[in-house]
């Protein structure tokens, strides 16, 4: 095991992590990881797969040498997706038991050391090892990624309570797609503070030729989506295959399927394929359940499952409590437009579901910026099937946004929203639109009619 971890960690004899691990272009959160690298809590990064949880660890283990001057042989990485480590015993003591006393020969309260574990959820008692060590006050900081927030939360309540700060990475937002593009985005905009003048200052400081730049990507980001690997890939037929691939075979078969072993690996496709379909759409339990023959309860079981590994997400719909919100139907966000684009066999933005591509987009930033925002997002739907896409509720503000892609908008396109608005006694909405940028008054309300790719390239919210 041992000779195994001198061939993972290879900059204990090379002195630096290799370029292609540890590219230059980095995700917004990694300031925000790295600013605690002197607090001596674990720092765990969850997320779904190939959002580059990895790719940000080696990022900071250079920063730890080449900025910080920490000696390489006190940097250790492995990862529990490999199955030698996996079917070990007690892996995590085991390993750090070689690294201390048969490679350093230290003990563990002598010079500080990092330790970064990959996919540690599928280490059945993960928890209790780190507790051990953590609770010991060795010199050690760890690092820790997973792809299973049911197995890492769950966990970390139980046991780690105050000793685990978490982060979660999404997909790339368009403003960090921009980035990895070597475009720069503006100052963050909160929800709360998008008016019509803050956004013609954004656009008229971006110029003509700049905006037509922003809008061919946005037209690319809404393809191929927002995991980072798109960038070594670069040909849509190809990248489609790939996601396809990883998402059923490595998330589905490998990863859920073993996780809380599910036996009926074809069901759960069918029903990740059936809710890409029914992308941005609401759906019951019961209608699930019955287009799948299956029963109610593993219907639910499975969404729960495709929810912790972060391939879904569940909206409830507004109501006035928790309980009636539990006795309506549900609408199903795939995490990522790209992933769902590739399931569909989407490979143009000239399509009847171009509404419903641009819609699910807006959501998964919402979605992803919950935390940031302080926020919950919902959507509202009525009996007589007036509705309105989003609902952003926070503790002082309720901001309901509808989307609508399309060359003209009518009051007639309005009607669920000025609905909502005057039902919850609101003065304000955001309309997201194709090309519509103006603000209308409609009795005595006020929308802000903004186009998507306006709205995301300021919307990326920062810690309030």
């Amino acid at each position: 095991m041992l000779d195994t971890l001198k061939k993972i960690n290879e900059w204990w004899e090379t002195k630096e992590i290799p370029k292609e691990l540890a590219p230059e272009t980095k995700r917004q959160v990694f300031n925000e990881v790295a600013d605690l690298f002197e607090d001596r809590r674990i720092i765990g990064v969850l997320g779904p797969r190939r959002t580059g949880k990895t790719t940000l660890m080696f990022q900071l283990m250079n920063m730890l040498i080449q900025k910080r001057h920490v000696d390489p042989k006190h940097i250790l990485f492995f990862s529990c997706d490999d199955v030698d480590f996996r079917e070990t015993e007690n892996v995590i003591s085991e390993i750090l038991r070689l690294y201390f006393e048969d490679f350093l020969k230290q003990d563990y309260r002598a010079e500080r050391c990092y330790i970064f574990i990959d996919e540690i959820h599928w280490i059945p008692d993960w928890q209790q090892q780190l507790k051990k060590f953590y609770d010991l006050k060795y010199h050690i900081k760890f690092i820790i990624s997973g792809s299973s927030a049911a197995k890492i939360k769950k966990d970390q309540r139980e046991s780690l309570a105050g000793r685990l700060t978490e982060f979660t990475l999404f997909p790339l937002s368009f403003s960090e797609f921009l980035q990895f593009n070597q475009i720069q985005t503006d100052e963050p905009v909160h929800l709360q503070e998008m008016t019509y003048d803050r956004l013609c200052q954004v656009k008229n400081s971006l110029g003509p030729k700049q905006v037509l730049t922003v809008k061919k990507h946005f037209d690319e980001y809404v393809l191929v989506g927002g995991l980072p690997e798109w960038f070594e890939t670069q040909s849509l037929k190809k990248w489609q295959k790939k996601l396809t691939e990883d998402i059923i075979k490595r998330v589905l078969y490998d990863d859920v399927a073993t996780l809380y072993n599910v036996k009926n690996t074809f069901k759960l496709e069918k029903m990740l394929r059936l809710l890409a379909s029914l992308h941005s759409r609401t759906y019951s339990y019961n209608s699930l359940a019955d287009t799948l023959k299956m029963d109610n309860e593993t219907a639910e079981q499975y969404i729960g499952y495709l929810k912790e590994s972060y391939i879904l997400f569940e909206l409830f719909n507004y109501a006035s409590s928790k309980e009636k919100q539990l006795r309506k139907n549900y609408k199903y966000i795939i995490f990522d437009s790209g992933v769902r684009n590739a399931l569909e066999r989407i490979t143009t933005l000239d399509h009847p579901e171009i509404g419903y591509i641009i819609e699910g987009v807006i959501h998964q930033h919402l979605l992803w910026n919950q935390e940031k925002e302080r926020s919950t997002v919902l959507f509202w739907r009525e009996k007589n099937l007036v509705e309105v896409d989003a609902i952003v509720r926070s503790a002082k503000t309720i901001i309901p946004i509808e989307v609508k892609y399309q060359q003209h908008i009518t009051r007639k396109d309005l009607v669920g929203l000025l609905r909502f608005m005057e039902i919850n006694n609101l003065q304000q909405g955001i309309v997201v639109t194709k090309e519509t940028f103006e603000e209308k008054k409609i009795d005595e309300k006020t929308l802000l009619c903004v186009p998507a790719w306006l709205f995301l390239f300021v919307y990326h919210p920062t810690e309030q």
